[in-house]
């Protein structure tokens, strides 16, 4: 019986632990709150998502409503986005990316960034390298 209980135990040890890596390579999906999770205290609450595109690239969306005029609004939501690439980035190991723009809009009341993240490669040969 006590063989029986351990094993039973192991499988929902690794059951639990395998559902914890899953939810912690996803836990980028979804809209999150950018004052929240960059520790902001600012009159205006814009949220983002980052969704995988593949090893190489992932695409940032910054939401942000009225709560700031229109210019101060268009500087802040890409400085978002670039904060919240430059954070996902770093936090996936990148060391060399690129951060481009693809798109922004408004959309009534709400301005949309959207930017898309390539990593590049990581060593870059230079002539000092080469021997």
């Amino acid at each position: 019986m006590k063989i029986n209980q351990i094993r039973w135990t192991l499988r929902l040890l690794l059951l639990n632990v395998t559902l914890a890596v899953l939810a912690a390579g996803c836990a980028t999906e979804g809209e999150h709150s950018y004052n929240q999770d960059f520790n902001q205290d600012l009159k205006t609450s814009p949220n983002y998502t980052i969704a995988n595109i593949d090893d190489t690239h992932f695409q940032v969306t910054v939401y942000q409503g009225t709560a700031l005029a229109g210019t101060d609004r268009v500087i802040f939501v890409k400085q978002a986005a670039s904060n919240v690439a430059t954070s996902e980035a770093k936090r996936r190991g990148w060391s060399n990316w690129d951060l481009e723009y693809t798109s922004e809009y408004d959309r009534g009341w709400m301005h949309v960034v959207i930017a898309q993240v390539t990593r590049k490669n990581a060593a870059e040969r230079t002539s000092d390298s080469i021997r």
